[in-house]
């Protein structure tokens, strides 16, 4: 079904305000300027060009090629060329959550080691295989009968995420990674989460520590084991990522840029 919200797409199809899958799609729901967005987007370019930052990993993406991008993250899209077109996923953040909630939980590392591995060039074999899957839900979310079309969705883009997660486990692996335990993790992954929410106000690692009902120094001793930095610089780290990105916002002073992260002056 059409919608006028998403322009310059052939051909929409909608589960609600949860899903949508967008044909020949060439003005990506992103902004210019870097903002952090809502949603969840898998894209493929179908043709031409266009140049997609997240935080201050930039990349000009091209025909055959795939781009991931996950709720929270700080984005901008600019530059793309007359001829961009796309197939386009998009996910709301609570349609994207109930994705992921059926899966093993993802390392905490695996956010942050997307923030630059978020495009990947597809060969002829692998463009057929997306193609091929893309018209599988393109099919699938026109039934609109059958009380299990949701979940059936749910269940194939998790097939995707969970094949993105084993290659960035392959890598881990090729660079010499471990794995924690999984209590760490889920330690590491809700300290991970509560930066997101609280950094702008909290950058003491004890408010944190509080918060997980742990001390300070086992919660960056975990967090060290797990992502490979302590506590304290995964907080500075999301705090002068964002600061660097604004800064290239000409239309934010000092002061705009300070009040956006977060400082009082």
């Amino acid at each position: 079904m059409p919608n006028s919200k998403i322009k310059g797409s052939l051909e929409i199809s909608v589960l609600g305000d949860e899903f949508k899958i967008c044909r020949n799609l060439k003005y990506l729901p992103l902004t210019t300027y870097p903002s952090y967005i809502q949603t969840g987007l898998i894209v493929f370019c179908l043709k031409g060009n266009a140049n997609i930052n997240i935080y201050d990993n930039e990349h000009l993406l091209c025909e055959n090629e795939l781009a991931v991008f996950f709720p929270g993250q700080l984005v901008s899209f600019t530059n793309f060329s007359d001829d961009f077109i796309t197939l386009t996923f998009i996910l709301s953040s609570s349609f994207y959550e109930d994705v992921l909630s059926g899966v093993h939980r993802f390392s905490p590392h695996y956010f942050f080691y997307m923030r630059s591995h978020f495009w990947f060039s597809l060969n002829e074999r692998e463009v057929a295989g997306f193609n091929m899957y893309f018209d599988l839900i393109s099919n699938r979310i026109r039934q609109r009968q059958g009380p299990y079309r949701r979940e059936a969705l749910i269940h194939l883009l998790r097939f995707f995420y969970l094949d993105l997660y084993n290659t960035y486990l392959n890598d881990s692996l090729l660079m010499g990674g471990h794995k924690p335990d999984a209590r760490k993790e889920e330690l590491a992954d809700q300290f991970f989460k509560l930066i997101m929410e609280h950094y702008k106000e909290n950058r003491e690692v004890a408010f944190y520590a509080d918060k997980l009902c742990i001390s300070p120094v086992y919660l960056t001793k975990v967090v060290q084991e797990v992502n490979g930095q302590s506590a304290h610089e995964m907080i500075a780290d999301y705090v002068v990522i964002e600061i660097k990105t604004l800064l290239r916002d000409a239309r934010l002073d000092i002061k705009a840029v300070a009040r956006r992260a977060g400082f009082a002056n």
